[in-house]
Parts: C-alpha cells; sequence; structure tokens
C-alpha cells in the first residue's frame, strides 16, 4: 500500500514546477533569458542549493537550457517530443521491450490519425504532400532526400488530423531510436522499397483528396504493412532486440 501512495515533493522539485508554470502563463518564448541568480534567490525566497537543484531539474525537464559565461545563466527552452521519446525509450528499456514494439504502435496509430485527416485536410496540406512526392520522385536515388520527405510527409498527415496529443505522440515515437521505425536510416532501403513508399503516398493523397476516412485508413494500414517488410529487412538483427536509452541521439538544445 506503501508503495501506491504519493511521493511528497521535495522543495527542489515545488519551485521548479511553480517556475515552469510562470514561464507558461507569462508566455515567454524559447531563448528568453531568466532573472540572474540573484534576483531568483530573492523573488523565491529559497537557498541556493534549492535554487540550482530546481534549475537542474527544469533542465532535464526540456524548460531551460543552461549556459555558461559572463551572458549565461537559464535561457527558455521549449520541450520537445524528442524528450518525450527520451523518457519512453528509458521505460522500454527497463521493460525489455524490442524495437518491434515501436513500430507495432505506430501501426495502431497513425491509421486513426489517417482516417481523421481525410476529414479535416485543407487544400494547402494536400499541396505540401505533393511537395513530397514530387521531391521523392525527382531522385529516387537520394536516400537522405527520401527519408526527410518520408518523414515530412507522415508529419503533415499527422498534422492535418488536429489532434495535438496523438500527434505529439507520434512525433516522441519517431524520435525513439533516431526514428529507426520512419523510413529508417540513410541508405537502408531499396530503390524498389522506395518507389513503392512513393505509390503508398500517392494513394493516399487520393483519399485525402476524396474525404475518404475508410479509404485512408485503409491506405495508411497497408502502407505501413509493407513498411514493416522493410523495416525487418533492412533491420532484422533490430528487429527482436530490446530497445536501449543509448541508442537515442542527444535531444537537440
Amino acid at each position: 500500500m506503501a508503495d501506491r501512495l504519493p511521493r511528497p515533493m521535495k522543495q527542489a522539485e515545488i519551485l521548479a514546477r511553480t517556475i515552469t508554470d510562470e514561464i507558461v502563463a507569462d508566455g515567454l518564448p524559447a531563448g528568453a533569458k531568466l532573472p540572474n541568480e540573484r534576483e531568483m534567490l530573492e523573488s523565491y525566497a529559497v537557498g541556493r542549493s534549492t535554487m540550482r537543484e530546481a534549475l537542474r531539474l527544469m533542465e532535464n525537464w526540456g524548460v531551460v537550457t543552461i549556459r555558461s559565461g559572463r551572458d549565461g545563466g537559464p535561457f527558455v527552452r521549449r520541450p520537445r517530443p524528442s524528450d518525450l521519446g527520451g523518457a519512453l525509450t528509458l521505460l522500454m528499456q527497463f521493460e525489455q521491450l524490442p524495437f518491434a514494439e515501436i513500430y507495432a504502435a505506430r501501426q495502431a496509430l497513425e491509421p486513426m490519425l489517417a482516417r481523421m485527416a481525410a476529414t479535416r485536410m485543407t487544400a494547402e496540406t494536400l499541396a505540401l504532400l505533393e511537395q513530397c512526392n514530387q521531391a521523392i520522385a525527382a531522385d529516387l536515388d537520394d536516400r537522405a532526400l527520401f527519408r526527410r520527405e518520408n518523414l515530412r510527409f507522415h508529419d503533415l498527415v499527422a498534422n492535418a488530423a488536429a489532434n495535438p496529443v496523438l500527434s505529439l505522440f507520434l512525433a516522441a515515437l519517431e524520435s525513439v531510436a533516431g526514428g529507426l521505425a520512419f523510413g529508417v536510416l540513410d541508405g537502408q532501403f531499396t530503390r524498389e522499397q522506395r518507389a513503392r513508399s512513393l505509390e503508398a503516398h500517392r494513394e493516399l493523397i487520393k483519399t485525402f483528396a476524396a474525404r475518404n476516412p475508410d479509404a485512408a485508413d485503409d491506405a495508411m494500414r497497408a502502407h505501413l504493412t509493407d513498411g514493416r517488410a522493410n523495416w525487418q529487412a533492412a533491420y532484422g538483427d533490430l528487429w527482436s532486440r530490446p530497445v536501449q536509452w543509448s541508442s537515442l541521439p542527444p535531444p537537440a538544445r
């Protein structure tokens, strides 16, 4: 029973949450400099060790960046999906979950987003999706371009669903293992696989233009089923290997 009780928060954590709430309430943009240490100590009436621990917590949460030097100090940083991806990866590592579970989650989530996007797709987003395909088609041999535009295509679909929570979770999944399950690393997909992916994107665009949620769901499921086979072919040794936190690149600051 005792394990289920919430632990009491330390003073530094209470302070970190208080400052974070104020950053959001005041609408401070990323890059905004917070007051210096002396001013913050006076404002919050806490000791130096508590303040520094609070700032370290906020840095770990991705809320601030601590810069050194004469003009340094705490600067506002907007948390990113990769921050959530890092925490998710750590949880998966402790649960000994394999990379295959990342793709399984994607297969469950993206058809739902495609279904939602089909009824909310704007002409502007349709045009952007077409641009992605045109860029890929212009040079199927450019692996780096394929990976970039493939990621962009799926991000556009997720955003078109107009469900920020689901889009955020998909972006977090994308960041796990550096996006292995999302078009994979440069050089791993064959030209034929890239061509099939391009055709699947074209089919998806047709369903979006027709405002057909059932067809969009089916098209995305078919696309991801094919993608799963590609993923296994390129990364068969990773498919059943447990996710490791160390496989993630450090989040951009």
